[in-house]
């Protein structure tokens, strides 16, 4: 770490790690509130700079890869954002917009070929290229639910780069579940790249099927539930979180993906029903609190990566290459997808930003290859979670900055705007 464990010195010897988070989320919701309240961008910012302090003075002893407690809540955390956006798409109505759903395949394989081959000029090996090069598929809707919460912003802008991130990190997360399953990195003696595992294939085909039988058993706890009239309640906030976690406990023991069941059951629950779903105000709620939970636990754990020019170097050459092939793929292919071209860059903004999906995703893979190639592990942790720290700042500023110039959300900043008599954004 590069202040070194001054937690170590700071608390006691055995105080208890409970209490040093509990003073960390303090923290985080405190300077998040500040950050809205005085500049008007959203509060996942001061959420990420806690986390990222936390991380560098070694505040938090959290294990690597993610296990236990750490690993739950942030399935669940990314779990409830997935499934809240998935549960907007409408796929008859996709269905009949070809350009878009070109848009979106085309944004997420160019910014696969764009990034691995980067890393791959830059002389590292096929398997962290890879990696990374799935990584950066995705975007993260569980941000631009935050955003569009925060700066009450709606419209055109932030309906179409919430459709796009999910279908990016849909297909993201089938790409992690291909990588891990059906290859293995090679031995240390044969460089960086990938074997491939017949076996895996067998493997790959039973995730598949517990993962859906995951959505369908979300979709069988939700679906009378949100039909009743008292659907609203509280009571109804708890058993959904209760549920979510009893699946992501059960996919821990038998395998599947937790993460693509909750997305695949919103959008079971979202089409089975012509009208959209009104969830629980305290499930959102309690989505708020994971979330917050969720941005301090990603930035915390990329400030303990040990940083050097020369990989500083790296992770910049992939968080500009993947800049490249969001940004050229959603100009690019825009055209007939019924927004008009001026209102394609703020929607590739939107597709910027990188969290907990992201870090689940190295956190699976890291997992799997340590076993098989402990130095190749360690690579892909080494750039790709800097890079998922660095990909949220800059994501979520942009996201935001987009959003206020295309006029989905409205801006009334600081004292500036009091003395101008304009309405604030957090009025």
């Amino acid at each position: 770490m590069p202040f070194g464990n001054l937690e170590a010195g700071i608390w006691p010897a055995g105080f208890p790690p409970l209490l040093s988070w509990c003073v960390l989320v303090s923290a985080a919701a405190l300077l998040g509130h500040l950050v809205h309240r005085f500049t008007g961008y959203p509060r996942m910012l001061g959420y990420t700079m806690v986390g990222l302090v936390a991380g560098w003075v070694g505040f938090g002893d959290l294990p690597w890869p993610l296990q236990g407690s750490s690993a739950l809540l942030l399935e669940l955390a990314v779990g409830a954002s997935l499934l809240l956006a998935a549960s907007q798409v409408s796929l008859p109505w996709l269905l009949r917009q070809p350009w878009l759903l070109l848009q979106s395949l085309g944004e997420s394989l160019l910014t696969l070929v764009v990034v691995t081959a980067a890393l791959l000029a830059l002389g590292w090996g096929w398997a962290v290229a890879l990696a990374v090069g799935v990584i950066s598929m995705a975007a993260s809707p569980a941000v631009l639910l935050r955003i569009a919460d925060d700066l009450r912003a709606s419209g055109a802008v932030t309906d179409r780069s919430l459709l796009l991130a999910t279908i990016s990190t849909l297909l993201a997360l089938l790409g992690a579940l291909v990588l891990t399953v059906v290859f293995v990195p090679a031995a240390a003696a044969a460089g960086g790249g990938l074997q491939f595992s017949a076996a895996g294939l067998g493997r790959l085909l039973l995730s598949l099927l517990l993962t859906l039988f995951w959505a369908l058993l979300v979709t069988a706890a939700f679906w009378p539930v949100l039909r009743w009239q008292s659907s609203r309640s509280d009571s109804t906030a708890f058993y959904l979180l209760a549920a979510m976690t009893a699946v992501c406990l059960l996919a821990e023991q038998w395998g599947g993906s937790a993460a693509l069941g909750f997305m695949v059951a919103g959008l079971m629950l979202r089409n089975l029903s012509p009208m959209p779903l009104i969830w629980p105000q305290a499930f959102q709620a309690a989505n708020a609190m994971l979330n917050l939970l969720m941005f301090v636990l990603v930035a915390s754990m990329a400030a303990q990566v040990g940083m050097s020019f020369a990989l500083v170097s790296v992770v910049a050459s992939a968080v500009l290459a993947r800049a490249v092939g969001k940004f050229s793929a959603v100009l690019l292919l825009g055209h007939g997808t019924a927004i008009g071209w001026r209102r394609q860059w703020p929607v590739a903004c939107g597709q910027f930003a990188l969290s907990g999906v992201a870090l689940l995703m190295v956190s699976a893979l890291v997992s799997q290859w340590t076993a098989f190639n402990a130095s190749v592990a360690q690579q892909l942790a080494a750039i790709a979670l800097p890079m998922i720290a660095l990909c949220e700042v800059l994501g979520v500023l942009l996201a935001a900055t987009a959003l206020w110039r295309s006029g989905d959300a409205h801006r009334g900043v600081g004292r500036a705007a009091l003395q101008r008599g304009e309405r604030r954004h957090d009025a």
